[in-house]
């Protein structure tokens, strides 16, 4: 067994393998020909999921009247964050914590 630096090759490529795991899809709040939901990235464009329907359809990346807006993830958080504090018009007005 080929040994690079104080650990063998094998270990190498698992510790490797480790830090290249599958996230998860980045999904953004988004308004498709007036319609908003959220649009979930794909290879092939994005998946469009309107708030207030159980249908949803491919948006090819190149489709003008897709408009992403903020990271569902980070959108989230962000309102949590405002919230906890007093919600966000506390936060302008200097109230918040």
């Amino acid at each position: 067994m080929q040994s690079i630096g104080h650990y063998p090759a094998h270990i190498k490529r698992q510790k490797r393998a480790q830090r290249h795991t599958a996230t998860s899809p980045v999904q953004h709040y988004a308004h498709d020909h007036d319609v908003s939901g959220v649009a979930t990235r794909t290879p092939g464009g994005s998946v469009f999921q309107p708030d207030d329907a159980r249908a949803s359809w491919l948006v090819s990346c190149k489709d003008a009247d897709l408009v992403l807006l903020g990271r569902c993830d980070l959108a989230d958080a962000k309102r949590q964050e405002e919230e906890e504090a007093g919600g966000l018009a506390a936060l302008v007005c200097g109230y918040g914590r």
